[in-house]
């Protein structure tokens, strides 16, 4: 196994592919999240070559991946699909899983396209989930001096393809909102990219606790819209305030979702 300039060299059905650190560790998270049956049949959307569908395939996975250009990739049932399209169909489903990878914050509508991958689960399906962490402490920060987020740094130029930056780029609260509103359990948040010198931000988490908690299940409790009296609204408000409070969510670069379809 070779290692050059953070990729390592794997061994895919006899296919050596370089593939990076910070993307092995991401993928290793994802695989622990998929369904524990095999064959599990499992859409990646937007998957590009489809590197981590081929390792799920090796694996004994039925895979099926969605591009937007047809990538060609070799040993996958390839569909072409453009999430952001009012209506699509996939063959080869439903799914027991769908795998969404660092795709979401490019589409022009989270709920839409959550609704549609709800429409594509089977009963109790699971989705993952993968987008950039605009709410760890240090994007915090440079929002708190630049109004932008880590992930977003500047302006879009507006000569791009709709799309190709993070166009979408949302908080776990508002994801959370909406995966719930669009019918999913959430099961798990973690992050698969936490970096030493970002747990230097834990100095703030006294504070940060005292203000979150504050807002989150205090603050105008019987404000329309945001009530924060009945069991059912404290606990999800609860859950939430301890996902915005761990490590993964103060310090990961990345926030990573399993969810399941109810």
């Amino acid at each position: 196994m070779g290692k050059k300039n953070n990729r390592i060299e794997i061994d895919i059905a006899g296919k050596k592919i370089l593939k990076h650190v910070r993307d092995i560790a991401k993928d290793n998270i994802i695989k622990k999240m998929l369904p524990s049956k095999k064959p599990a049949k499992i859409l990646e959307t937007s998957a590009g070559e489809g590197i981590l569908a081929l390792e799920l395939k090796s694996e004994g996975h039925d895979l099926t991946i969605t591009n937007f250009v047809q990538e060609g990739a070799e040993g996958l049932h390839e569909v072409k699909v453009d999430l952001n399209a009012a209506d699509y169909e996939i063959d080869n489903g439903p799914f027991d899983a769908i795998i969404c990878r660092e795709v979401i914050e490019h589409i022009e509508s989270v709920p839409h396209t959550l609704r549609m991958f709800h429409k594509h689960l089977s009963p109790g399906g699971t989705l993952i989930l993968t987008f950039p962490n605009r709410l760890c402490l240090r994007s915090r920060a440079y929002h708190f001096f630049t109004g932008f987020y880590r992930g977003m740094p500047s302006p879009i130029n507006l000569d791009l393809i709709m799309g190709e930056e993070h166009i979408n780029l949302i908080g776990y609260p508002e994801m959370d909102y909406f995966l719930r509103k669009t019918g999913y359990n959430i099961e798990e948040v973690t992050s698969s990219e936490i970096r030493k010198s970002d747990k230097a931000w834990l100095i703030f988490k006294p504070l940060i606790w005292l203000a979150t908690t504050f807002f989150i299940l205090f603050h105008k409790k019987n404000r329309e819209g945001y009530e924060k009296v009945t069991p059912e609204q404290r606990k999800a408000n609860t859950f939430v305030r301890d996902v915005l409070l761990s490590t993964p969510a103060l310090c990961g670069k990345d926030i990573v979702i399993k969810a399941t379809k109810k």
